[in-house]
């Protein structure tokens, strides 16, 4: 028994896409019909995870978290860039 594969291809020449359905005629390949567009934006998927985390944390009897800040994300990036800051600083102190 062979191994099946799943491939997702891009036909650049008018060629390859006879000799696909001739390969689909032979009943060597299967051709799946393109996927739909997605259902949901990128905005709407993330609303609904935003949703969905919610109610699993409500289930999981977790406590509400408030939303993060902008200072707060503001402290976070400084504190990291002073973390990079500091191991380049040590890293080119090491250096011959």
């Amino acid at each position: 028994m062979s191994a099946v594969k799943t491939l997702q291809i891009r036909i650049v020449n008018p060629k390859a896409e006879r000799l696909i359905d001739d390969l689909a005629s032979q009943n060597l390949i299967e051709i799946d019909e393109p996927e739909t567009a997605c259902k949901e934006t990128p905005r709407e998927w993330f609303d609904r995870w935003c949703r969905e985390s919610k109610v699993r944390r409500r289930q999981a009897g977790l406590p509400e978290e408030s939303p993060i800040t902008m200072d707060e994300i503001v402290a976070i990036c400084k504190e990291t860039r002073a973390e990079i800051y500091e191991e380049q600083k040590i890293a080119n102190t090491l250096r011959p």
